[in-house]
């Protein structure tokens, strides 16, 4: 099943055994935590967790096999890569449940991360088959999109008790570099606060992930302002090429979805075109951005940095200045 599919099961029902992998170890991260709550506050239960190196099938072989002197059920967390996996570990995973489908009243959690292995989505779907049904759940989780990382930000926020609205709550999303395992941390930065956030108060105790400085440098190249000191800037904090390249073109893909909207509707309204509200300033920053540019020069621009993006990976280019050069060329 998918995100959306487990939300709606957990309204009504607990997994007793679930199988969380994909594309975003935060969001499988998220799901444990949250799945495992749930089982908390249905009773009285021992928690054991196996991270990675921990794990060890016989542990909880015996776990699942004996009554707890303390609680009424057990619930084995597990946390683990392809890793494991790779030393003949997946045959584990269905013993464990052949184990539990004899002790119901315990529960299993297991969180499979992508250590960057090969093997990692055929690994993910022979595990994922050996949860398929409504007590045995597997989800595969991608990066969420911008409404939903939004609402779990929303959901963060009430959970530590700040006071925070949706335009403020984007505003940091985007500071991040839509990075939403540091959004989330970030906002416990405002737990001490007993009155609303602001924007001021993201700058002062939020500091983005270059994002910023390298918003600056497209607004620089749009405006065809000088943009040499935001380049050094960028030099002094190190920046490697492939940030400077997924931030350019979450730039310019917003650009275009303003462009397109505009084009399409003759309005603007950045609640329809990204799904959330946009403070103001920086909405009326893109309008007048977006529809200074023509369909051909974001075709060029979004052709050149996926050229940019494919030598970076190979290795054969990692001077960014002749790429920028031919970005500020189509703007002209």
């Amino acid at each position: 099943m998918y995100k959306k599919d487990l939300d709606n099961l957990l309204k009504s029902s607990i997994p007793k055994a679930s199988f969380l992998y994909g594309e975003c170890d935060f969001l499988i991260d998220y799901y444990g935590k949250k799945i495992k709550n749930l089982i908390i506050k249905n009773g009285d239960i021992d928690v054991f967790l196996f991270y990675f190196d921990e794990y060890n099938k016989n542990a909880i072989i015996d776990i699942f096999s004996q009554q707890s002197l303390f609680a009424t059920s057990s619930l084995v967390c597990i946390k683990i890569d392809s890793t494991k996996i790779k030393k003949g570990k997946n045959n584990d995973f269905k013993e464990l449940l052949d184990i539990l489908k004899n002790n119901p009243q315990n529960y299993l959690i297991i969180e499979f991360y992508n250590n960057g292995s090969q093997s990692y989505a055929k690994d993910s779907k022979a595990i994922a088959l050996y949860f398929n049904n409504n007590n045995f759940i597997n989800t595969r989780f991608f990066k969420p999109n911008t409404k939903e990382a939004l609402e779990i930000l929303q959901d963060s926020a009430k959970l530590f008790k700040i006071n925070i609205n949706q335009i403020n709550l984007a505003y940091l999303y985007e500071l991040q570099n839509q990075e939403l395992g540091i959004c989330v941390n970030e906002l416990q930065k405002f737990s001490v606060f007993d009155r609303e956030i602001t924007k001021s108060d993201i700058d002062t105790l939020s500091y983005g992930l270059f994002t910023n400085t390298i918003d600056e440098l497209c607004d620089a190249m749009l405006s065809r302002r000088e943009y040499i000191k935001i380049l050094i800037k960028l030099e002094e904090h190190g920046i490697a090429d492939m940030e400077i390249i997924n931030t350019m073109h979450m730039y310019f893909y917003r650009l275009f979805l303003f462009f397109s909207h505009i084009k399409i509707n003759g309005t603007y309204n950045s609640k329809d075109v990204l799904g959330y509200a946009l403070p103001k300033n920086i909405e009326d920053k893109y309008v007048q951005f977006a529809t200074r540019l023509r369909e051909s020069q974001y075709l060029e621009i979004f052709k050149t940095l996926n050229n940019w993006r494919l030598f970076s990976i190979n290795g054969k280019d990692k001077n960014y200045l002749p790429n920028l050069i031919k970005i500020q060329a189509i703007i002209k």
